[in-house]
């Protein structure tokens, strides 16, 4: 994990004497409070990391180290202070992520089906749903733009900024893909009889 470090010798140039005083007494401070955390980065991490992923982890420490160079005083205990900070950052953060997990799967699962069913067809709704959800994305875009939304292939290369010829072949191989797809046979069990 890299924790930046902030630089103050270039405000020295522009202020009066008086304010580089109190500018090097900071500098000194803000010195002081990132070697601190620094030293314990890896231990905030890993406190960090009973509540959210390593990444987001390491996104928590460096907020709260910003967040602990952004007060006007320095807290009596920064270590202590720095362990709390990334406690609430951390459980805020895995508290964000769950909403946002649910909040996918209820709009996921309140989804219409791309198909509607009738008695008639001749194809599994289900079936072609689920062969269409295993194509890959820029195929799938494609037939569906092309299929489904009645559009052109010089319209589907406007809507994806791609040329008309690479549309083409996005269409003609997902077509082709589906095709095996949807042409499996079904899978059945022969019992051997004695």
């Amino acid at each position: 994990m890299r924790l930046y470090r902030y630089d103050f010798s270039l405000f020295a140039e522009k202020f009066p004497v008086r304010a580089v005083y109190c500018l090097e007494a900071l500098m000194h401070d803000v010195r002081r409070l990132s070697d601190l955390v620094m030293s314990r980065s890896a231990g905030l991490a890993l406190y960090a990391r009973q509540w959210v992923d390593r990444a987001t982890a390491d996104d928590v420490v460096q907020t709260a180290l910003v967040s602990l160079l952004s007060q006007r005083t320095s807290p009596g205990d920064p270590v202590a202070w720095m362990y709390r900070a990334v406690r609430n950052a951390a459980i805020d953060a895995g508290r964000a992520r769950s909403r946002r997990r649910q909040r996918e799967q209820s709009v996921a699962s309140n989804r219409p089906d791309w198909f509607e069913p009738s008695p008639g067809d001749a194809m599994d709704a289900e079936l072609a749903q689920s062969a269409m959800m295993q194509l890959p994305t820029d195929s799938r875009e494609v037939l569906v733009l092309r299929i489904w939304g009645d559009l052109g292939f010089s319209a589907i290369a406007k809507v994806l900024n791609v040329s008309v010829s690479t549309a083409h072949a996005r269409y003609s191989s997902g077509l082709s893909q589906l095709k095996d797809l949807l042409e499996q046979p079904c899978k059945t069990t022969i019992s051997k009889r004695d």
